[in-house]
């Protein structure tokens, strides 16, 4: 058998995977040893036979990797037949267009590895048709990945590296080509359309290749006529494709005119277009091209008219052809002649504005253009400066017109809409390629469809009319009011003949539109002194007119939109007036008739006429004029008031108190405030309002309301004995309400109360938020509160009193502590209204008080701690023990007096020590028999240790201080020639001795046996290193071992009890940084230096034997060992020790980074954290000894965490922003406590540096999103921006600045240049970009007078560019230029 028969025959085996037998052939191809010299052709025919064979099994879906692997082998195209090339290339495109949802991620990169396969590039060379149809199906199937995205899908690249190349091969294609003719028949046959589609889809994804694509065409149709060109445009079927073409061929001619005029006469000509597509498309598209592209129009056409004029005209000719059917498509095509150049509609812009007004729109996004349209022509007439006279010139138009023709506009309700919508013609659906061309540029959402909305919105028109007024001189805008209220009064008067009268309605609703939006928008107000005489006219006039307004509406039966006009136009009008008397210059006359004006404002109506106006809108009208109408007496009321002679000293008259806004709650009386509360309550059924919890008086009122609310249910209900009632009559004397409760505190009579009006009560008072108030209400409350649980409690209602006991606990917690002791002294009597129990939130209470009204000592706290004392000592005296309540309440006093700190602690002192006395009494006691210790000592011990060693360190340094003072005291001894004197002398100083004691006496009874042998009973039963204050106890004994008699094997005894333990919880993995750091630091502080050596070599003879963590313990391993060498760092050491941790912390952390997980590992974090906390924790230890070599290698391993590649490799941004951060603080630390070592480092630091300024400028191009940066990571950049700019500044303050001037220069040229080249930047934004500049001015600020040069030469015409204007604003903002 011959040889390519045989392979041929391996190539079939059906008993083997298709896969694997394209894998054969992939190796036959690429195998050096198989050296027959047709097995390309075998293979190319064995493939196309499978390939096109659609009945096989193996072959419904393509084989994607393997065909990508064999595309991209080389081989020679001459060595299989170019028959069998151009057949296998179909059949390959033919089997992707069948595909139907799979693999459609992966056919972009196979069509593309197909086209640049070396085996096919002599038949993409022979066959056009073949090639473009290559790039078609490439083209569709990229389309179509980009129509199915897959979400959180990270192995697809980019869209421009993918695109970008391809069109440029296409290009080169082109370039290449012999039959420019033939090639450009097969690209617009097979190409074109895919590419134009893709292009639009990649809109869609922020990349643009729109100059691509006009490059390509030029090449193509660069041969041709411009005739020609044109006609291929015509005929395309798709109106997408010909708009594309249309623009590019725009672009392309932009500076031949001959050329431009055919093209313009194509775009704006008149085509049969098809039924089911847009017209006028060509013209607004070619409008839209023209400004994107900066096309001008100033050149001279074929007839002698110039381009712009031929454009106005044509636009013309076409909106007045297509007004009537496609209204929307002359809207859009309006609003970009606009946004090209509004002076293309100059010449007509009053007839076409009134053919848009009265032309009904009959969709919303008919509606929305109109809107768009007289938003940018009054911001046209408002550049060119003549609003007056477009305002005049319309008003005129528009009159005209509705004087000869009635105006058709949709039905006002919803059913006639609804049938006028179905009668008309269903809007022609565009399809997703012309959306994405045509897309309107209307800044407008949606516009309301009533009958006004149709001619004049409201909301952007009448909004862009009124900044247009607002922006007007005073003169015009005089004009245009004394001219819209001329126009106003024509309207209104009898048998008008202005308008017809079936348009009288609408025009008159139109008018006053205009007056309102004019009236909110003027500012004559602000220059009321020079136009004195023209305000008091128009104002006149203005009055006359809204009489006559008034009149006319009374005068026809009831129509709602012109009665809401009316009321809108008294509303602005009043507002006006209002404005004008309020803001009045105090140096300016007023005239009698003003004045008089004044005293009865917006009376221009009789009082009969306006209540028949009332009447109307209440019987007849919407909520709408309702509202209206409620708004305009609100502002008569406020009117009224604020007119008042003394108005800033007047009370609010009750009749506006249910008006008043939130903010002004202030301004009323606590009466008020009352009436309002209980107005509010009566109509809205006494729920609460958020508006009232604004004001601290209001939030009282609401709260004392529903105490009232809950005591009077009680009355109904006849339950009597209820304190509350009681203390609401007092509830304004705090005195009389605590005094009421020190009287009844001891009732022990019980109550039936109502649970679930209890229960109400209580969650309406939780809803109110008491806490915030200031103190004085919020005292008043909480002795409220404490009655209501006082009678809740003796109402046996156990799970409402302790919410209620935890209402109590948060009035205490929050804002400035309360004076509770000032009105209960007495801790007895407190106790009885808040008695301890056991499933009671009591404690928290307690611990509440003590913490936050002891502590801070409060008024009335000395009274209270004495009646403490006094009460301890009572219960001592009669049991010579204390119960377990009086135990916790002793302690927790003890705690909260010697947590104090500063000057209270010195006040406190003299009232800790009877208690503390009374601790020593109570343990003395229990302790009494030296043989034989009590059966729960242990228990007894862990229920008193917290105040054992405040005890302790009490006798110690009383003692001491005792010692001290006796020894200050010497005999003033006189030298006195006389013998009775000294005789005498000396018997007076007998006499004092004796009546002195010694001080060693005295300090033996202070701490004699008893206590030692007390104190070690306590460290015997505490040995447990997570008890914080065992350890304080411990601290306390160690400090004081020599009178305290601890000999050095009774404290190795404890500080390995301690290292077990601790050593215990190590290989269980339960360490707790927190809990064990002071133990760590008291065993580490009284290790002798060789058990610490051996300690430091155990951790490394561990860390050598560990491999790189893969499970759970493995990590938890390396993170033991993190924490303690983390700890270590952070003990107080002698010089020895220092050393020694300075030597192993070297070693430990070179193993470390060794075994450090990827970047990709959940644990890979934590680790690093760790690591950077331990060589911060060393940095800033000063009796560590840091060493060159300990230094480097600190350095080193903040170089390798390699930050700059975090984000690439995979990180997290939460793990980026924390360890970058650290990486900066550690550096911080560094330069701070050991600068003369960093100052031989100063290509360590710089390399640092230029990572952590890489990772920040070139977080977002690192990044394999699209998206934008959100705000939490412009904050979090911007914070690590911050720090990296403290950490140059304090190199550049510091002794480094002078080692690191010589690299100044270097990290400067990088730093400019990751700006200016780094692909999508994060400097981009301005948060970001302040701190590198900072940066780099302080980098300049380094560098001498010879950097500069050198900079320039160095750095690109961008970066160069940077760095001088950098350089201007150091030397007008930053240098120094003081004298030192």
């Amino acid at each position: 058998m011959e040889i390519g028969e045989e392979l041929m025959s391996w190539l079939k085996d059906d008993k083997k995977e298709y896969t694997a037998r394209l894998e054969f052939a992939i190796k036959v191809w690429q195998s050096l040893d198989f050296v027959y010299i047709n097995k390309y052709e075998v293979i190319c025919k064995w493939l196309l036979d499978t390939l096109s064979n659609e009945n096989a099994e193996n072959t419904e879906e393509l084989p994607i990797a393997q065909l990508q692997q064999l595309f991209g082998l080389r081989a020679q195209p001459g060595l299989v037949d170019v028959k069998t090339k151009i057949n296998l290339m179909r059949v390959i495109l033919k089997r992707i267009e069948k595909a139907e949802n799979v693999n459609l991620h992966a056919h972009p990169q196979l069509l593309q590895s197909l086209i640049n396969f070396e085996l096919v590039q002599d038949a993409l060379r022979a066959n056009y048709d073949l090639l473009m149809c290559s790039y078609g199906t490439l083209f569709t199937s990229y389309e179509t990945m980009l129509r199915n995205p897959i979400d959180g899908d990270l192995s697809q690249p980019r869209h421009a590296d993918f695109i970008l190349p391809l069109l440029q091969q296409m290009r080169d294609y082109v370039q290449r080509a012999q039959n420019h003719k033939k090639l450009l028949k097969a690209y617009t046959y097979a190409a074109l359309q895919p590419l134009c589609q893709l292009l639009l889809q990649l809109r869609q994804h922020n990349l643009c290749c729109f100059d691509q694509l006009a490059a390509l065409e030029q090449q193509l149709t660069e041969s041709l006529p411009i005739r020609d060109v044109i006609a291929r445009i015509a005929q395309q079927p798709q109106l997408h494709v010909r708009l594309l073409l249309l623009e590019s061929l725009l672009l392309n001619q932009r500076f031949d005119n001959a050329h431009l005029d055919l093209v313009l006469r194509f775009a704006f000509g008149k085509h049969e277009t098809n039924p089911l597509e847009q017209p006028l498309a060509l013209a607004t598209h070619a409008l839209e091209s023209l400004r994107k592209h900066n096309i001008s129009l100033q050149f001279q056409m074929s007839n002698k008219t110039t381009a712009m004029d031929f454009v106005t005209e044509q636009i013309f000719e076409l909106v007045n052809e297509h007004k009537d059917e496609h209204l929307g498509e002359v809207l859009m095509m309006l609003c970009a002649a606009l946004r090209l150049n509004p002076l293309l509609l100059e010449p007509n812009v009053y007839q076409l504005t009134v053919w848009m007004l009265t032309k009904p729109k009959r969709t919303d996004k008919e509606l929305c253009l109109y809107s768009d349209y007289l938003v940018q022509l009054l911001d046209m007439f408002r550049r060119l400066s003549s609003a007056e006279r477009f305002i005049m010139q319309l008003m005129k138009s528009l009159r005209e017109w509705l004087r000869n023709y009635e105006l058709q506009l949709p039905g006002s309700d919803a059913k006639r809409r609804r049938l006028s919508t179905d009668k008309d013609a269903t809007p022609v659906e565009l399809n997703l390629y012309l959306e994405l061309i045509l897309k309107p540029h209307s800044s407008v959402s949606s516009v309301p469809s009533d009958r006004l909305a149709q001619t004049w919105p409201s909301q952007t028109a009448g909004a862009a009319f009124t900044r247009l007024v607002s922006h007007l001189m005073a003169k015009p805008s005089i004009v245009i009011w004394k001219m819209l209220l001329h126009t106003f009064a024509e309207l209104l008067q009898p048998d008008t003949p202005s308008v017809l009268p079936v348009n009288l309605s609408f025009a008159i609703e139109l008018q006053a539109s205009l007056l309102c939006q004019y009236l909110l928008g003027t500012r004559l107000a602000e220059q009321v002194q020079l136009h004195q005489a023209e305000l008091a006219q128009g104002r006149r006039h203005m009055a006359q007119v809204l009489q006559q307004f008034g009149r006319h509406l009374l005068a026809r039966e009831h129509n709602r939109s012109t009665m809401n006009a009316f009321l809108e136009c008294v509303d602005r009008a009043t507002s006006f007036e209002l404005l004008l008397a309020y803001y009045w210059p105090d140096g300016l006359a007023k005239s009698e008739q003003e004045q008089e004006e004044l005293q009865l404002p917006y009376k221009f109506l009789p009082s009969d006429e306006w209540e028949l106006i009332q009447q109307r809108v209440h019987n007849f009208g919407k909520s709408t004029c309702r509202q209206r109408l409620q708004r305009l007496e609100l502002q008569l009321l406020q009117t009224n008031w604020l007119l008042l002679p003394n108005q800033r000293h007047e009370s609010c008259p009750d009749a506006l108190l249910e008006l008043v806004p939130p903010q002004l709650l202030g301004h009323l009386s606590r009466g008020q405030k009352q009436l309002r509360l209980q107005q509010q309550q009566r109509r809205h059924h006494q729920q609460q309002h958020e508006d009232l919890l604004q004001d601290a008086e209001c939030v009282e009122l609401l709260a004392l309301q529903l105490l009232q609310d809950y005591a009077d249910t009680l009355k109904t209900q006849k339950i009597k004995g209820t304190l509350l009632a009681k203390q609401l009559q007092l509830e304004g004397d705090e005195t009389k309400l605590s005094a009421a409760l020190r009287q009844h505190c001891g009732s022990s009579k019980q109550l039936t109360l109502p649970v679930e009006a209890t229960k109400e009560l209580i969650e309406a008072l939780q809803r109110l938020p008491l806490a915030q108030l200031m103190s004085s209400i919020k005292l008043r409350l909480w002795l409220l509160i404490l009655t209501l649980h006082h009678d809740v409690r003796r109402g046996q209602l156990k799970e409402q009193a302790n919410q209620l006991l935890d209402q109590l606990i948060d009035l205490l917690h929050f804002g400035k502590p309360l004076p509770i002791c000032s009105h209960f002294p007495q801790l007895p009597e407190l106790l009885q209204l808040v008695p301890i129990e056991d499933a009671s939130n009591s404690w928290r209470f307690y611990e509440m008080l003590f913490g936050r009204c002891i502590r801070r000592l409060t008024a009335g706290g000395e009274s209270f701690l004495a009646s403490c004392a006094e009460h301890f000592r009572e219960q001592l005296q009669q049991t010579r023990t204390l119960q377990l309540v009086e135990r916790r309440l002793l302690l927790l006093a003890i705690e909260a007096l010697s947590g104090a700190s500063g000057v209270q602690a010195r006040r406190m002192q003299r009232h800790l020590q009877p208690l503390l006395e009374i601790y020593g009494q109570f343990v003395a006691h229990k302790f009494r028999s030296a043989k034989k210790p009590p059966a729960d000592a242990a228990e007894f011990v862990q229920h008193t240790l917290s105040g054992f060693a405040v005890y302790l360190s009490s006798c110690i340094n009383r003692a001491a201080k005792l010692q001290r003072e006796q020894l200050e005291e010497k005999p003033n001894e006189k030298s006195n020639t006389k013998k009775k004197k000294q005789k005498q002398e000396q018997g007076d100083e007998e006499e004092k001795t004796m009546a002195l004691p010694s001080p060693e006496s005295e300090k033996s009874t202070l701490i004699d046996e008893n206590l030692r042998r007390i104190c070690k009973i306590y460290i015997g039963h505490s040995l447990n290193y997570r008890n914080v204050h065992a350890i304080k106890l411990l601290n306390v004994a160690l400090t004081h071992r020599e009178q305290l008699h601890l000999d050095q094997d009774e404290i190795e005894f404890v500080l390995d009890s301690y290292w077990r333990q601790l050593n215990a919880d190590i290989e269980a993995a339960t360490l707790d940084i927190q809990g064990i750091e002071p133990a760590i630091k008291l065993i580490i502080g009284y290790k002798t230096n060789e058990d610490f050596l051996l300690l430091l070599r155990r951790l490394s003879t561990q860390l050598e034997g560990m491999q790189r963590p893969e499970t759970e313990a493995q990590h938890t391993s390396l993170q033991n060992i993190l924490i303690l060498l983390q700890l270590f760092s952070k003990c107080s050491l002698s010089s020895i020790k220092g050393a020694m941790l300075n030597e192993h912390f070297e070693l430990l952390i070179g193993n470390i980074s060794l075994r450090l997980p990827g970047v990709g590992d959940a644990a890979y974090r934590n680790h690093v954290v760790r690591l950077l906390e331990a060589q911060g924790a060393l940095a800033s230890n000063r009796t560590v000894p840091l060493t060159g070599e300990t230094l480097d290698s600190i350095l080193g391993t903040m170089l390798e965490i390699n930050i700059k590649r975090f984000i690439i490799a995979g990180g997290s941004l939460d793990d980026f922003l924390v360890l970058h951060a650290g990486i900066s603080e550690n550096l911080l630390l560094l330069l701070r406590q050991h600068g003369t070592l960093m100052s031989d480092r100063a290509a360590q630091l710089t390399a640092l540096c230029q990572d952590l300024v890489e990772a920040i400028v070139c977080y977002r191009s690192d990044r394999k999103q699209a998206q934008n940066l959100s705000d939490r990571e412009l904050d979090g950049l911007a914070e690590l921006a911050l720090k990296l700019v403290t950490l140059l500044a304090g190199i550049a303050a510091g002794p480094q600045a002078l080692a690191v001037k010589r690299v100044a220069p270097f990290l400067l040229i990088f730093t400019i240049k990751q700006m200016v080249t780094t692909e999508r930047p994060t400097t981009l934004f301005e948060k970001i970009k302040v701190h590198l500049d900072r940066i780099c001015h302080e980098l300049i600020s380094l560098c001498d007078h010879r950097a500069g040069h050198f900079i320039l030469r160095s750095s690109n015409e961008a970066g160069a560019r940077m760095y001088q204007n950098l350089v201007k604003e150091h030397d007008k903002y930053h240098k120094f230029r003081g004298k030192v």
